[in-house]
Formats: structure tokens, sequence, C-alpha cells
């Protein structure tokens, strides 16, 4: 069920740009290395999808702050730890900054 799950996350990358896709795909890279219940990679990957396809800066920042909220989140109910939620809003700020240096060349 889980491994369906992050089939499901890479799917979506059908629909992107190859740009978008390569960011995502980085993305993903960097929340695999965390070594988090796929539960918790499905539920924060998609947002990750939206910021590596967003299309203004808008539409970034809702993105990263949708993201780092689902973060705040899993670390309130106790799901991460707070070193783990760090790392994760880590991921999260240099998706968003990869994507925002996208948008302004």
């Amino acid at each position: 069920m889980a491994t369906d799950r992050v089939s499901l996350i890479h799917f979506d990358k059908l629909s992107m740009s190859p740009a978008a896709a390569d960011r995502f795909q980085q993305a993903l890279d960097a929340l695999e290395t965390l070594k988090l219940q796929d539960r918790y990679v499905y539920l924060i990957a998609p947002y990750l999808g939206d910021i590596a396809d967003a299309s203004d800066a808008e539409q970034l920042a809702t993105a990263v702050e949708q993201g780092l909220r689902v973060v705040d989140e899993l670390l309130s109910g106790k799901s991460v730890t707070k070193a783990k939620a760090d790392e994760v809003r880590e991921v999260f700020q240099r998706a968003g900054a990869r994507a925002r240096l996208e948008l302004t060349a």
C-alpha cells in the first residue's frame, strides 16, 4: 500500500513541465534521505510538487506556507521529532529557493 502511494507521487510528475519535474525530483530525493515513514512522505510530497510547479511568486509562497504548516502539524501531533521537522522544513525552504530562482530567470 505504501509503495502504491509513493508511485502516485511520481505519477504527479507526468503533468509537470520538465523543469518542474526535475525540481520536484530533487525535493523528493532530499525528502527520501530523511528516512520518514511512507505515510508522512505521501502527506508532504504533494506540497513539494506544488512548489516545483508554481507558476508565479504568489503560488510559490502559498505552496511553501502550506507545506510548512503540514510540518508544524506533524510536530504538534508528535508524529516527528523537532529535529526531523527542522530537516523537513529545510527541504521545503530549499525547494522554494530553487523554484524562486527559476521564476526570476
